[in-house]
């Protein structure tokens, strides 16, 4: 198992965004979450590749500060102040759900970022649940009940099953952050739903213009994702034409939990720009 290293970056306003940092030979992998998650998240595949990683606490979320503004911009910010802080050079970005949109937006603000590999981003269009959530009262009684439901076992297996990994239980690890910063992450779900939901709507957002970005880019979707709209893909077509996009059949919206040797074998291959991910075995 590689070892890795906790890096904290100070950001112009003072707030703090924190890294998981694996050293390694070749171009880095950034690897930035969904919501609810933190950067522990990707320990499966950074331990299966000899590439850098940096994994990113994104803001609001593990042990980085909120958002300047509850905007995809603001989270992106952030991040591109992070690397180039650490000194991190030429690189793919890694996004998952929030975390892609958050990587899209990095890429059309850092000329490090020279790939892209996303999984069920959003930003391509609206999203029922966030829409929901964000709405005026109800997100403020969603925040406040958010804590009973995270600490809740069953509520969790609950939710997890039937809209993360489709029919598959959340693994111990997952279960034990959840509930360690159930009462900690509130504001930084609440920011990331609203930023979720204007994303899906602004006339701006990237489903309805070119983006910016004239790297590879490779993005995958599961079958059985109920959070993030197949029909997503065509938006996300139109707007990165070089993209190379698959379907993945029977798997949900966790590809990184659900097939891990695969999805590191689709990064490297579509993404990657080089030499081996490991061969993730």
């Amino acid at each position: 198992m590689r070892a890795w290293d906790i890096h904290d970056v100070t950001l112009p306003d003072g707030r703090r965004l924190r890294m998981r940092c694996w050293p390694g030979r070749g171009r880095p992998l950034v690897l930035l979450h969904g919501l609810f998650d933190d950067a522990e998240g990707w320990d499966a595949l950074a331990r299966d590749t000899d590439r850098p990683c940096y994994a990113v606490d994104v803001p609001g979320f593990g042990a980085s500060d909120g958002p300047t503004r509850p905007r995809i911009s603001a989270h992106a910010e952030a991040v591109v102040h992070g690397l180039a802080a650490t000194g991190v050079g030429d690189c793919t970005l890694v996004g998952h759900s929030l975390g892609g949109a958050i990587a899209v937006a990095v890429a059309e603000r850092s000329p490090a970022v020279r790939g892209l590999a996303l999984l069920a981003p959003v930003g391509f269009g609206p999203i029922a649940i966030p829409d929901w959530v964000s709405v005026p009262g109800v997100v403020d009684m969603w925040q406040l009940t958010l804590p009973l439901a995270l600490v809740n076992p069953l509520t969790v297996i609950a939710a997890y099953s039937t809209f993360v990994v489709h029919g598959r239980l959340p693994s111990r690890d997952l279960m034990t952050r959840l509930r360690k910063r159930a009462f900690r992450c509130g504001p930084g779900v609440r920011d990331a739903t609203i930023a979720i939901a204007a994303a899906g709507h602004s006339l701006r957002g990237f489903a309805h213009r070119p983006i910016d970005f004239d790297g590879a880019v490779a993005a995958v979707w599961g079958a059985r994702d109920a959070l993030v709209p197949l029909h997503h893909a065509q938006a996300l077509r139109r707007s990165l034409p070089q993209a190379h996009v698959e379907v993945w059949p029977g798997m949900g919206h966790h590809p990184q939990r659900e097939r891990p040797v695969a999805l590191a074998r689709f990064i490297e291959h579509h993404a990657g720009g080089g030499a081996a991910l490991a061969e993730a075995a």
